[in-house]
């Protein structure tokens, strides 16, 4: 038999890796429980990848519509990831549940690695998981792309720390097909870690294997080798005098103390940077010889990178949606319990560590707060810029299509601006990003004012393109008034009241004969 020793010994190291996963699980535990807070409440644009994942999953077919093809996926890996799960369990919000708390631990365990590797204290991880996992904007962009990018940017860090360049490059081509405008972080990320600079050469040619299969066949069988929403928020303008620059600007004005627990990590993420460098600049000044073991480049890079995708935004001057903020606001989150890791990495507690481990545990209480105070389940997400409620749009949608199927006849309608939720739904709302002859306008408009050698990459992208396509025929179209400013001739029509919490007035939805009063 064997002694008490010998199984103490035999049993350890299973018990120690139990202990590491035990962090990892209960992050995991409380994304089920934020996705639970959210499964109501998801955006308008979620419903746009969750139709395409349903779609691809269930009819085959790479479209908003199931017989529709189109290309407005702005993020195909999570379509395509997405999609996936949708096929085993045949129901796309319950796929999305399934892969918010997967992704939840997937970055609590990228996290916890990759602060180890630099010398941090483990709980750097969880802490930073649980700080973006409850963030009220990230809850409230739940359904898009962005909790799969956060989770692609970590394990682009833990690449980087490792100085592997493969394994860099071929999760930088993941996070290129998630989000294309986050090649920005690549650049930043590459350029300033020397272990992967050096070896560029192999980094690059990993990410080209991941992203040129995707970007050709789409280019032949879609038509582009770009999403057509590049072209569409090519052409869309700034909220008023709002866009990325100033859009935080606006959310706290419209959500108040929501809006600011939200944008609060970018501040003290940006006080964490300081910290770091300090201690790193302090480091090599008195202990040149004596290195304490902790990297603090890596985390410093990081908060360099999201800043860097604000500014490229910012420049590009798109509309503030607030899921553009994602990458600033994880990537901040990360520095800042980077910095809190490297304050607390003693057992001696300084006193600025523990008035910034005070700030950041009150942040997240907050934050947990302010989700648990828009109801359970949400009725609507606390930061977003919908014009009606989900249960609004899923209302609207039913009776839209029962309307189309007594009427007999086309069985599509066009969107009263907002498309998401009602084509999931009813699956029978078209606009620009339903129907490919509907935004070969637009791709005109872009070509005629193009540079000459902007024209002709432009020519070539849309090579397989058709361009004279028909629109896809329509029974009526959905529009929307603000309240009291339908014309007389609208009364009687089927009309839905909507509201918002977004600083919009009460408006109607009016479902117009086809062409219009």
């Amino acid at each position: 038999m064997a002694s008490v020793a010998e199984r103490a010994r035999t049993s350890g190291p299973s018990a120690s890796r139990l202990r590491a996963l035990l962090p990892a699980a209960l992050v995991g535990v409380l994304a089920a429980a934020t996705f639970l807070l959210v499964r109501t409440a998801l955006v308008d644009d979620a419903y746009i990848t969750l139709a395409y994942a349903r779609n691809l999953a269930l009819h085959g077919t790479w479209g908003l519509l199931s017989d529709v093809e189109s290309n407005t996926a702005t993020s195909p890996l999570w379509v395509l990831v997405l999609s996936g799960v949708t096929a085993v369990v045949r129901r796309p919000v319950l796929a999305l549940g399934i892969l918010h708390v997967l992704v939840a631990v997937g970055l609590t365990l990228t996290l916890t690695s990759a602060a180890r590797r630099t010398g941090l204290p483990a709980w750097v991880g969880p802490a930073a998981a649980v700080a973006v996992g409850v963030n009220p904007l990230l809850l409230s962009s739940v359904g898009l792309e962005s909790a799969f990018l956060v989770l692609l940017l970590a394990l682009l860090l833990l690449t980087a720390v490792r100085g592997r360049a493969v394994l860099f490059g071929l999760v930088a081509g993941a996070v290129f097909l998630t989000r294309m405008d986050a090649g920005v972080v690549i650049a930043v990320v590459t350029l300033l870690t020397p272990a992967i600079l050096r070896r560029v050469h192999l980094a690059v040619p990993a990410a080209l294997v991941v992203v040129l299969p995707w970007m050709v066949w789409s280019w032949y069988f879609l038509g582009s080798a770009v999403p057509d929403t590049v072209v569409i928020k090519t052409l869309q303008a700034a909220w008023e005098e709002f866009d990325v620059r100033n859009g935080a600007q606006l959310y706290v004005e419209v959500y108040g103390l929501v809006a600011v627990l939200a944008f609060l990590p970018v501040v003290l993420g940006g006080l964490g940077w300081c910290v770091l460098a300090a201690m790193g600049w302090n480091d090599r000044r008195e202990r040149p010889s004596e290195p304490t073991g902790v990297r603090y480049w890596p985390w410093l890079v990081t908060g360099l990178a999201g800043v860097a995708h604000y500014v490229a935004l910012s420049v590009l001057g798109v509309p503030p949606y607030h899921w553009y903020y994602a990458v600033l606001i994880a990537l901040s989150t990360f520095t800042g319990a980077a910095a809190l890791g490297a304050l607390f990495r003693t057992v001696e507690l300084r006193p600025v560590g523990l008035g910034a481990g005070l700030a950041a545990a009150l942040l997240v209480v907050a934050s947990v707060g302010s989700d648990l105070r828009a109801g359970t389940p949400w009725p609507i997400a606390p930061i977003q810029t919908n014009w009606a409620e989900p249960a609004r749009y899923t209302e609207i949608a039913t009776q839209v299509d029962a309307i189309l199927q007594a009427r007999g006849g086309p069985q599509h309608v066009t969107s009263p601006g907002e498309i998401g939720h009602l084509a999931f739904v009813c699956d029978c709302v078209v606009d620009y990003f339903a129907d490919p002859a509907r935004v070969q306008p637009m791709i005109d408009e872009v070509e005629a004012e193009a540079s000459p050698l902007g024209r002709r990459l432009l020519e070539f992208n849309f090579t397989h393109r058709d361009r004279d396509a028909e629109p896809v025929p329509v029974a009526g179209d959905l529009f929307r008034f603000d309240r009291g400013t339908a014309p007389p001739a609208a009364q009687g029509l089927p009309t839905w009241p909507v509201s918002s919490t977004w600083d919009m007035p009460v408006s109607d939805i009016v479902l117009l004969p086809e062409g219009g009063l």
